[in-house]
């Protein structure tokens, strides 16, 4: 004989189960989600924040490697195609005519002599820079240059100080932005 109470107390402990079980799938779903952005949130970030160092590196690089190679002849006749094909703008960043050069932002890398402006001085310029990373950059290379310029403007004048308010005014007045970098005998 069936008791139909056993068989509708276990039906209804049954179906309880099934809600808890059902409750506790979405909420583990919605947790892993949670985890699962923002695991892609500091990805992100650690990713720009390599490409912010990477940059700062070859700009230090080629800076460097100008100083050595043409500032005891205070950087007359450098061009960028010169830079190129002597390597101080790293191979990695040479287009296919090997006489320009593109940067990790898909904008170009120039290097010229500056000597008509400031004597003795060359100017790396780098195109197509992200308003987002612009700062980072300014700051991380600041100390190498003696004049740094976002657009037309100097954020920092001619073997001056960085002016704050400048960067971040330059930095965030376009989505991408020409950071320019005046190096060379003081």
């Amino acid at each position: 004989m069936i008791d139909f109470h056993r068989h509708a107390s276990w039906t209804a402990t049954s179906r309880r189960q099934r809600g808890n079980a059902l409750v506790f799938s979405m909420l583990g779903l919605v947790i892993g989600g949670i985890v699962l952005a923002l695991g892609i949130g500091y990805y992100q970030n650690s990713q720009a924040n390599a490409q912010v160092q990477g940059t700062i590196s070859e700009i230090s690089a080629i800076i460097g490697g100008a100083q050595q190679n043409y500032g005891q002849y205070g950087y007359s006749g450098l061009t960028t195609a010169v830079a190129v094909g002597s390597r101080v703008i790293p191979e990695t960043r040479a287009d296919a005519g090997g006489t320009t050069a593109t940067n990790s932002y898909s904008g170009a890398i120039t290097l010229v002599d500056n000597s008509a402006t400031t004597p003795s001085t060359a100017k790396l310029s780098y195109a197509n820079v992200p308003s987002s990373q612009c700062t980072q950059l300014i700051n991380g290379a600041q100390s190498l240059a003696r004049r740094i310029t976002v657009g037309t403007t100097d954020v920092k004048p001619l073997d001056g100080a960085i002016d704050v308010v400048s960067v971040n005014t330059q930095c965030t007045s376009a989505p991408n932005v020409g950071i320019d970098f005046v190096f060379g005998r003081t």
